[in-house]
C-alpha cells in the first residue's frame, strides 16, 4: 500500500472517561465485546445494585471500544447510536477519535494479523489469559494509515464483505436450530414408547492396558454432538488398567454426562479406538431398531432431557447415569418402517446443516484472507 503515513495511536484518539454514580435503584444496560471481530453484544439490563464494584463509565456512539483484558483475542469494536445510553465497566477503553482516520479501517486494522501483533505488544502479562491492554502504551503505539478516502474506501468494501459472513453465520444457527425443532417434532409425534433395553444389548470389547502401546482415545460431547478424537496416548501415561474398544454401529454413552448428552453411535472412523470404562458400548438389535434412527435420538434433545432424571448422586456434576437406568428409559420406538422414514428425512437435514458449516469454516479462512489483503495493499 503507498503513501503510508505513521501516527501513534495517541495522535489519532484520546481515551475517553465520562463516569457516572450508581443508582442502587435505577436500572442500567451494560455493552460487552465478542471476541473475534465479533462486534458489540448487549447484556440483561440489571439494578444498579446488581453491578459489580468496580467503576462504570458512560459509552457514547462512534467510538472505538477495546476490552482491556481480551483485545489480545480481538475484542475491539465500534459503537453506533444501538449504544447510546448504554454504560461499560472500567474495563473497556472507549476511544474519541481526535484525528482523521475512519474508525471502521483501524477497527478492522487490530482483527488482523497485524494488528494482533501489535496488541500484544501493548498488552502487559507473560500467560495469555493475563494479557492487558496498557492504555499509555497503547497509545504510545504506532500504526501506518492511508489517505481518508483511501482508508473509507476499504472499510466499505469489509463492511459489505464482513456483512455477508455474518449474515452466513447467522444463517447457518437458525437452520440448525429447525433441524432440532424439526426432529423435536417428529420424536414427539411418535406414540409408541419403549425402554431402550427392547433397541440396545451391553457389549463391551475391554483390552488390557500395556504400557509398550500407544492408544488412540476418544470422548463424547455433550447435547448429542458425537464422539471426538483425543491424543494418542502411551500405555504408561494413562491411569486407566484397561480401555473398552469402540466397534462402528454401537451405541455408546458416558456414565459421568450421559444426563448432559452425551451418547452417540459410533461411526466406522471410530472403528478400533479406545475409551475408557466409563464408556459402556452397546449393540443395536437391528431386528428391533434402525441404527441410523439411534444415531438421530442419540442427538435428540427430549432424550438428553429424559436422562436428567436418571441420574445418582449429589450435585450436577456427580450425576452418573448408570447403565439399568439408561437402558430402562423410555424413547420413542415405531415400527421399523417408520423409524426408518423418520431417519431420512432428519438425515437429509443434517446434511444440509453439516453442509453449511463448512461453508462457515471456509468463510472464517476468507475472513482472514481479506483482513490481509485489506492491510497488504491488494484490495
Amino acid at each position: 500500500m503507498t503513501n503510508m503515513t505513521e501516527f501513534s495511536i495517541g495522535d489519532l484518539f484520546t481515551l475517553e472517561r465520562i463516569p457516572i454514580e450508581v443508582d442502587q435503584t435505577a436500572t442500567y444496560s451494560q455493552i460487552g465485546i465478542r471476541s473475534f471481530g465479533n462486534g458489540i453484544f448487549h447484556r440483561e439490563p440489571c439494578l444498579g445494585s446488581e453491578l459489580s464494584k468496580i467503576k462504570y463509565f458512560e459509552i457514547r456512539p462512534d467510538r472505538l471500544v477495546v476490552s482491556n483484558i481480551m483485545a489480545w483475542e480481538g475484542a475491539i469494536a465500534v459503537t453506533t447510536e444501538a449504544e447510546r445510553g448504554f454504560v461499560g465497566s472500567a474495563r473497556f477503553l472507549a476511544y474519541r477519535k481526535i484525528g482523521d482516520v475512519d474508525l471502521r479501517y483501524l477497527n478492522y486494522y487490530f482483527q488482523s494479523r497485524g494488528g494482533k501483533v501489535l496488541i500484544r505488544s501493548v498488552s502487559t502479562g507473560t500467560v495469555t489469559r493475563n494479557q492487558t491492554v496498557s492504555p499509555k502504551n497503547f497509545e504510545r503505539a504506532k500504526v501506518f494509515l492511508p489517505s481518508a478516502a483511501e482508508q473509507r474506501r476499504i472499510a466499505n468494501l469489509l463492511d459489505m464483505a464482513m456483512g455477508r459472513i455474518s449474515r452466513l453465520s447467522q444463517l447457518k444457527k437458525e437452520s440448525s436450530a429447525l433441524v432440532r425443532q424439526h426432529a423435536d417434532s417428529l420424536f414427539s409425534s411418535v406414540v409408541e414408547q419403549r425402554p431402550l433395553s427392547i433397541a440396545l444389548n451391553e457389549s463391551n470389547d475391554f483390552v488390557a492396558v500395556s504400557p509398550e502401546k500407544t492408544y488412540r482415545t476418544a470422548g463424547i460431547l455433550n447435547r448429542g454432538r458425537g464422539l471426538f478424537h483425543r491424543p494418542v496416548i502411551s500405555g504408561n501415561e494413562t491411569k486407566y488398567p484397561r480401555y473398552n474398544q469402540l466397534k462402528s454401529r454401537q451405541f455408546v454413552y458416558s456414565k459421568l454426562f450421559g444426563w448432559e448428552g452425551s451418547l452417540a453411535v459410533v461411526p466406522a472412523d471410530f472403528h478400533g479406538i479406545h475409551v475408557s470404562h466409563e464408556f459402556p458400548t452397546f449393540n443395536i438389535d437391528e431386528k428391533v431398531a434402525d441404527v441410523s434412527y439411534m444415531t438421530h435420538l442419540a442427538r435428540w434433545d427430549g432424550l438428553h432431557h429424559r436422562l436428567k432424571d436418571q441420574g445418582s448422586g449429589m450435585g450436577s456434576r456427580r450425576q452418573r447415569v448408570n447403565v439399568s437406568r439408561l437402558l430402562a428409559t423410555q424413547v420413542p420406538l415405531p415400527s421399523l418402517p417408520e423409524q426408518r422414514r423418520i431417519a431420512e428425512r432428519l438425515t437429509l437435514a443434517q446434511e444440509v446443516t453439516e453442509a453449511s458449516s463448512r461453508q462457515v469454516a471456509e468463510v472464517k479462512t476468507l475472513r482472514e484472507g481479506l483482513l490481509d489483503a485489506a492491510f497488504s495493499g491488494r484490495l
